[in-house]
């Protein structure tokens, strides 16, 4: 079969991973994980990389990108980078470029995850159905998720900003500490929570310390009392907002949770915490029950979904 080399990449907040594909198969030593803040654009770690692995141009080029896509075009959320298709395909020589947003990269990626790749956090009543609705969330850096549809023999997965929706929890007990951390006024975003910058702001509005999310994590995991109450809130702002989307949603194919926030809230997750706020909707939290949640552990699955995005779109 005629090589054809297509590029990947997942540009999060805080790291960008770069991969290439030959037809279907991932090469793996081409795998490379690039920290944005020591480049000055996106372009800057392509060329980088193509020169590292040796190849002047690639046939397909598949960008993820966490920020809003327009135009064929990216503006990063929280990176002050951007990207258009014109400039990919100027540096890559690529005959077809795409860019979609992070969260539908792993929208298109679930196909290509095996059991392996996959912890079951909560097991629903009802058996999952791979042709039904599935749903991803990305907890990581920043937050976002977006629903997966099977449309005829191809996978659709349609661009999300759900991360700067309001947040609400009928719980009155946190409202003291969401008052804290409104980022314009009184408004307080999904993203605002539920996010590594998130844990930092629980953090700081529940003890009044300015803590990194990897050093109150790990606090929480020695047992340190108040960084566990940080984990609490975060997983209860989960399970109610996720409760939510399943029922706007109904993902009887599953949800799927991604990103460096949501391994670290693993244990979390898997409490009744999570259940009790996830099933908490009035005469339909028994309804709720049915629905299945994993983790995603394969690091590479935005950019296996990139790649799927473009061979069903462009080959």
């Amino acid at each position: 079969m005629k090589k054809q080399l297509c590029l990947t990449a997942d540009i999060g907040g805080t790291n960008t991973r770069v991969a290439l594909f030959d037809n279907e198969k991932l090469l793996e030593n081409s795998c490379v994980t690039y920290s944005n803040n020591e480049y000055d654009s996106f372009e800057t770690i392509i060329k980088n990389y193509l020169d590292l692995v040796s190849e002047s141009s690639v046939k397909f080029a598949g960008i993820a990108a966490a920020g809003p896509i327009q135009e064929k075009s990216a503006k990063m959320t929280n990176l002050s980078w951007s990207l258009t298709e014109r400039s990919i395909a100027s540096i890559t020589g690529a005959e077809q470029v795409g860019i979609i947003n992070d969260l539908q990269a792993q929208g298109y990626g679930l196909t290509s995850l095996d059991q392996a790749d996959l912890e079951p956090i909560t097991i629903g009543s009802q058996s999952s159905n791979s042709n039904a609705t599935r749903l991803v969330c990305g907890i990581g850096t920043g937050f976002n998720a977006a629903p997966v549809f099977n449309v005829g023999h191809k996978i659709f997965v349609p661009p999300s900003e759900a991360g700067h929706s309001q947040l609400s929890l009928t719980d009155k007990s946190y409202q003291a500490v969401f008052a804290k951390i409104g980022s314009v006024g009184s408004f307080v975003s999904v993203e605002d929570i539920l996010s590594g910058r998130g844990l930092e702001n629980v953090g700081k509005a529940l003890t009044g310390n300015d803590e990194t999310a990897s050093q109150i994590m790990q606090k929480a995991s020695q047992g340190d009392e108040n960084s566990k109450k940080v984990a609490h809130l975060l997983t209860t702002c989960a399970g109610s907002f996720f409760g939510d989307l399943a029922l706007i949603l109904l993902p009887f194919g599953g949800i799927y949770l991604i990103g460096g926030v949501a391994r670290s809230l693993k244990e979390y997750l898997k409490s009744e915490i999570f259940v009790e706020a996830f099933c908490n909707k009035g005469r339909f939290s028994k309804f709720n029950q049915k629905f299945s949640v994993h983790l995603v552990l394969d690091d590479y699955a935005a950019l296996k979904g990139c790649r799927n995005f473009v061979m069903q779109n462009f080959n």
